[in-house]
């Protein structure tokens, strides 16, 4: 059986460290899928994500914008539509929007 979300409704996400970012989880436990989440992540021009970690490995695929995927040792990447990053676990990391427009990123990460 397949589960369709339709119109997933975004959240504005405000925490300490972020700025300009809108949420939708568009699969999760809520929608019959155990073993990991998908998540649109729209940042505003200069909008970022707070910088943190996971246990986990997470995986970005850029949509729509540029964006910066900062790494805990300095890095600084570059990523463009079509383009996809895999952050290994326990790696501190933020994303930010270096576009005069938004961007949207895809989240996916393990439960």
């Amino acid at each position: 059986m397949a589960v369709v979300v339709k119109n997933p409704r975004e959240t504005r996400i405000q925490e300490k460290g972020c700025r300009g970012i809108r949420e939708a989880i568009l699969a999760g436990p809520a929608s019959g899928s155990n073993r990991f989440t998908v998540r649109k992540i729209s940042l505003e021009p200069d909008g970022c994500t707070a910088r943190g970690s996971s246990d986990r490995a997470v995986v970005y695929f850029v949509h729509k914008g540029r964006v910066t995927l900062s790494h805990s040792r300095g890095e600084l990447d570059l990523l463009s539509p079509g383009n996809t990053a895999t952050v290994h676990a326990d790696e501190v990391h933020h994303l930010h929007n270096i576009d005069n427009s938004n961007a949207v990123v895809v989240k996916v990460a393990p439960q």
